[in-house]
């Protein structure tokens, strides 16, 4: 007996055990902001719907998130609107908000949808990658082929092509399947293939080709290559009124299972119910019995086979009317949410086979243009985040959870904000950095009662420095503002091939601009007469590449034949007033089509002072300025003997301290390892900084 318990416990202390169940979910973009990158990505869509719209009503789709609604939401390309609000994927302290939450609720990892090397979903896999490294998160990829094969979005033959993906997928196995973050599930790396550009025998080509392994990649023996569950439609009919599905195996094909060694995997349950009568405006839907009996399909075949990994899948419910289907011929689809009861019996299930799965997959973390998001948003609160971690928590076999930790990340979130604040009106918020790491660090080890803690406290210093900002209104109306353009008879700017300028004429009030913190909103009508046409409105800016961030706004007309009114966020980094001699300070113009007219123009503006030190200048024409460009860090108006540092945000080491002399001065951070990075300077009594990933 001795001897068998011994054996057992070498056994146990040499071998690594690989029994522990994951959960995943799936990570869509890319989401951007026009004051971080100056486009919006997935926030912005639009569409001419004509699939049926005699009989859905809905003949377009048209979202501009520079349009801020009555309620002060963004107009974004979805059904429901985030909690945190319109946020750019890229930003750091975003991710790592997602990164926090989605552990708080038992999530192991995302799975980002991704393309290929050159596609801009690599970068996101990249910046997010950095942030997970921190709180010990998983990161991998959902491989979406179509983008690929079937888009025209990569140059190249379909041979070609293959070719390519084979050096992606070596840049796969060498930077997402190894280290830290790499998504392991029962000893090995898996992926995820949505399955909608390769054929068998293309991905049969990348599949025995012979890779480089490198010496920390998981798995030892011959057969190295990552698990694959595949994304499996099962082409459901209605009989008697009865979802039908076909059997995944049969679906998935021999020449994927056996000769490809894929694993058919569930996605969305297929829409197929005629949704005119009961749902309108909506083409087709599924209900939550036909979500039960898709799953089902695979609990009675693939779940019960000897597959080395075995994945699960549940989904909130979901609404397409952020994307109308994703084209002209989209077909508006949904399945309910009914308060949560659909993501609950989707769970139920899984857990009722739960012996047989070594993964839950996620439909999705953030797919707001499908509406099957489960970050927490305005419409259902952090409800979704509550049954995951329950759920979770019981798949994995594990006996108790702790709500508590949901609410934290966007706490910590509107601190970093509060903080980025701060410095713009001439506090140095870079100085709580070290303090917020720490709440960072608390909510992702789990010590959610110190994290709390750590918040009042920080709130209440916070609402101190706060008490030393003032601020003064103004609102400039036409009287105010000198218009330049076409104005016909009836006072309305017409936006034809000449621009329409706009000035304020208080030169002190645009003094201050320059020099302190403000926020201003730009109001005024527009004449929305031809679907598909723009209003577009372009500034001077400060911000690089010049090119991108000089656009303010862009709105595309709805085809409704009326007037809109429009509130447009003016962000302090991205506009000059009077800056340049002889320009506006804002400028409209149309599509080459005098249909395109505004009238009623107006700004208001919350400018801020400190009390207890210099006013920030940070962004005015003189002063200094940190911004970058590509991989190279510009400073802009150093002066003399300025002092540049950047530290590493993991730990706060510093990785470069430098004097800076000339005017302009570019700094080449190629050499600086991957990372999350602050960059600040001080010349005279000036100050900027910025947060930087490489």
């Amino acid at each position: 007996m001795k001897i068998l318990l011994t054996l057992f416990l070498l056994t146990v202390l040499l071998f690594p055990v690989y029994s522990q169940k994951k959960v995943y979910a799936d990570y869509h973009g890319i989401r951007r902001t026009r004051l971080y990158d100056g486009e919006f990505g997935e926030w912005k869509y639009a569409s001419k719907m004509t699939y049926s719209p005699e009989k859905s009503g809905v003949t377009q789709l048209t979202y501009n998130p520079d349009l801020i609604l009555a309620n002060g939401q963004h107009n974004i390309a979805a059904y429901e609107y985030p909690l945190v609000g319109m946020q750019s994927q890229y930003d750091p302290d975003n991710i790592e908000y997602q990164v926090l939450s989605a552990k708080t609720a038992g999530i192991d990892g995302f799975f980002v949808e991704w393309g290929y090397i050159d596609h801009t979903s690599n970068t996101l896999l990249q910046k997010i990658q950095e942030v997970a490294k921190k709180y010990d998160f998983e990161v991998g990829v959902n491989i979406c082929d179509g983008w690929l094969m079937e888009k025209g979005w990569h140059a190249g033959t379909r041979e070609e092509n293959v070719e390519y993906f084979i050096t992606c997928m070596q840049y796969l196995i060498d930077n997402v399947f190894t280290g830290s973050t790499a998504p392991i599930v029962n000893g090995k790396p898996v992926f995820y293939l949505f399955h909608d550009g390769f054929t068998a025998e293309e991905f049969k080509t990348i599949r025995e080709y012979t890779y480089t392994y490198p010496d920390d990649y998981p798995v030892s023996g011959t057969d190295k290559f990552p698990n694959v569950i595949m994304r499996t439609t099962l082409n459901p009919s209605l009989t008697n009124d009865v979802y039908t599905p076909k059997s995944p195996l049969t679906q998935a094909g021999s020449e994927w299972v056996n000769e490809n060694k894929v694993v058919p995997t569930p996605w969305m349950p297929e829409r197929i119910r005629t949704g005119y009568h009961l749902t309108p405006k909506f083409h087709r839907y599924a209900s939550a019995d036909d979500c039960e009996i898709f799953l089902n399909a695979f609990a009675t075949t693939v779940w019960r086979s000897g597959y080395p990994v075995k994945s699960g899948f549940v989904a909130p419910g979901m609404n397409n009317y952020g994307c109308g289907g994703w084209s002209t011929t989209g077909k508006l689809s949904y399945i309910p949410r009914d308060d949560g009861d659909t993501y609950e019996r989707m769970w139920e299930l899984n857990l009722k086979y739960k012996n047989m799965l070594n993964m839950i997959y996620i439909g999705s973390w953030n797919d707001y243009t499908e509406g099957h998001e489960i970050e927490p948003t305005v419409e259902n609160g952090d409800r979704d985040l509550r049954m995951t971690l329950k759920y979770a928590t019981q798949f994995k076999g594990e006996t108790s959870y702790d709500e508590s930790g949901i609410t934290l990340p966007l706490e910590l979130f509107k601190l970093r904000k509060k903080a980025e604040f701060f410095t713009l009106c001439g506090i140095d918020g870079s100085a709580y950095t070290s303090d917020l790491d720490k709440i960072a660090m608390s909510i992702s080890d789990g010590d959610y009662a110190d994290a709390e803690s750590e918040i009042e406290d920080m709130k209440d210093r916070f609402a101190q420095l706060e008490a030393g900002i003032t601020s003064e209104s103004y609102h400039i109306d036409a009287a105010g503002l000198t218009i330049t353009g076409s104005l016909n008879d009836d006072g309305e700017y017409v936006l034809s091939n000449s621009r329409t300028g706009v000035t304020i004429k208080d030169n002190d009030l645009k003094g201050k601009l320059a020099a302190q913190n403000y926020e201003g909103y730009m109001n005024f009508e527009y004449w929305d007469d031809t679907w598909g046409k723009n209003i577009n409105i372009v500034s001077g800016t400060y911000k690089e590449p010049r090119d991108m961030f000089k656009t303010i706004a862009q709105l595309k007309h709805e085809g409704l034949g009326a007037w809109k009114t429009a509130k447009i966020r003016l962000y302090k980094e991205n506009v000059k007033y009077g800056a340049e001699s002889g320009n506006s300070d804002i400028s409209f113009y149309g599509d080459d089509s005098k249909v395109s007219k505004i009238r009623n123009l107006s700004f208001d503006f919350t400018v801020y002072s400190t009390t207890s030190g210099a006013v920030s200048k940070s962004v005015s024409e003189t002063s200094v300025r940190l911004f970058m460009s590509g991989k190279k860090l510009n400073i802009l108006n150093a002066g003399e003997n300025a002092r540049l540092q950047i530290y590493n945000a993991a730990g706060g080491s510093s990785v470069c301290d430098m004097l800076v002399t000339k005017v302009v001065e570019t700094v080449d951070l190629t050499s600086l390892s991957s990372g999350v990075y602050i960059a600040v300077i001080v010349s005279d009594s000036q100050y900027s900084s910025c947060k930087f990933i490489r």
